[in-house]
């Protein structure tokens, strides 16, 4: 029964898909400042029912070009970097996006308009207008008023572009707007205490001061701001939860809402399990999400993660090694295998590279076990000249990283352990310079 619920969850997923119309997405320009791989990363209320999909990764080459391409059916906020952009199906976008300061990245082609206002979009984490530390004043007062001068100054710059995009984009930067005042009052104690170095005794006035200050406030702000559409914004759902306090008490929160809600509890839960029947028993709670998109999005997320785990076979790989020459991972069964993944832009991998080697000294007479470094590179030329310039060949492999699906690799340095037997000891495995790793490999290799 359980294997036919998640086939079934797997049908209906593909079913949705198909439903949908999905077009494609160029973006393409240049990414300044970044060292390793970049994730354009899904901002939407998806962010916290999907996992990340290896298709909006790409790696810049040496002149810091990049170009990526990737279906989407429906507009919605993603980010590369810090620089928040919205996408359209159909988009093709030009940009030069400035990982340490986003505010000097520059855009062209599709959307420039809406992606060009959005460079300043405040950092939820950084308490939105309070921009960190920057918006304290010397007292709350002057803080909050701080918050609402900034909020204006931002409602002004949407005004002045109001013409020129679409109804849906004007709105929910609008309600951005809001929920960005929102939580600026709610982190006003963490960086006031901060800034003015109070005591903790003082923690509990400023936040009533805090309170009594804001509370009306919020209250109008939250009138009419339970939507499922504002779901796409991250802002918008950190504070979500504030906005239904405020609301009367005989309000009903929408399903869909409710279904958002039910969905990411279920990811939240199932990302800390790496028992396979402790994930498949999550299908459970999916039965009561009505919305289609939010039940078949988290049944993929549980699908994908109940693929491989611990004591499961390990599935086989093709590595190609320095001669060119086609290896499976298959060819070392019968041995303790520790498998490290790595790039040559990748600045931890690096740092990991004379461990790795270290390590691999310190069992060099112990043909129980094998250390396999397999780099991701797309550059076949790097990837060779780094190995001669360091002086090192054995046991080191290339592989295409669209190959790794099934291992869930969405970033490097990534270490997988697998028994003698060809089964999954470890997927996230310990680093090579990690203490807990010899006790481990000898406990492992002592195994029949």
């Amino acid at each position: 029964m359980k294997k036919l619920s998640i086939l079934f969850c797997l049908f209906v997923s593909l079913l949705s898909a198909k439903a949908q119309e999905f077009k494609a997405v160029k973006i393409s320009g240049k990414a300044i400042n970044f060292n390793n791989s970049v994730e354009v990363e899904d901002m939407t209320e998806f962010k916290d029912i999907s996992l990340s999909s290896n298709e909006r990764i790409f790696v810049p080459d040496s002149n810091k070009n990049f170009s990526i391409q990737f279906k989407i059916a429906i507009p919605g906020y993603y980010r590369i970097g810090r620089n928040i952009i919205y996408i359209s199906p159909g988009d093709d976008i030009n940009a030069t996006i400035d990982r340490i300061n986003p505010t000097k990245s520059i855009f062209s082609g599709s959307r420039q308009i809406e992606n060009t206002y959005l460079k300043l979009t405040p950092y939820p984490k950084q308490g939105s207008f309070l921009d960190g530390e920057t918006g304290i004043q010397s007292s709350i007062a002057k803080t909050i008023d701080y918050i609402l001068t900034k909020s204006k100054e931002r409602s002004q710059q949407l005004d002045s572009i109001r013409r020129m995009v679409s109804p849906d984009f004007y709105r929910l930067e609008s309600v951005r707007i809001k929920a960005d005042i929102i939580n600026s009052f709610m982190n006003i104690p963490i960086y006031y205490s901060w800034v003015h170095k109070t005591s903790t005794d003082s923690a509990l006035m400023i936040q009533q001061q805090r309170d009594s200050l804001t509370k009306p406030i919020i209250a109008k702000l939250s009138k009419g701001l339970v939507d499922p559409l504002h779901l796409k914004l991250v802002v918008y759902r950190d504070v979500l939860n504030t906005i239904l306090q405020n609301q009367p008490s005989t309000f009903s929160i929408p399903q869909k809402i409710n279904d958002w809600f039910k969905a990411s509890a279920i990811k939240q839960k199932a990302i800390t399990l790496d028992n396979k029947n402790d994930l498949i028993a999550l299908y459970k709670g999916i039965d009561s999400i009505n919305t289609d998109v939010y039940k078949n999005a988290i049944a993929s997320t549980i699908a994908q993660l109940t693929q491989l785990n611990q004591g499961d076979p390990a599935i086989d790989i093709l590595f190609t090694n320095t001669d060119n020459q086609t290896i499976p991972l298959s060819n070392f069964k019968n041995k303790v295998i520790y498998l490290e993944f790595w790039a040559t832009w990748c600045g931890p991998c690096l740092a990991d590279k004379p461990k790795m080697e270290l390590l691999k000294q310190q069992f060099k007479n112990d043909d129980s076990i094998v250390f396999l470094s397999v780099s991701i590179d797309d550059n076949l030329d790097a990837w060779k000249k780094y190995l001669i310039k360091q002086g090192v060949s054995k046991d080191e492999f290339i592989v295409d990283r669209n190959k790794l699906s099934n291992y869930n690799l969405l970033s490097v340095p990534r270490m997988i352990l697998i028994n003698k037997d060809f089964t999954i000891e470890q997927l996230y495995a310990p680093g090579p310079g990690n203490k807990q790793l010899i006790p481990l490999l000898t406990k492992m290799r002592l195994k029949p």
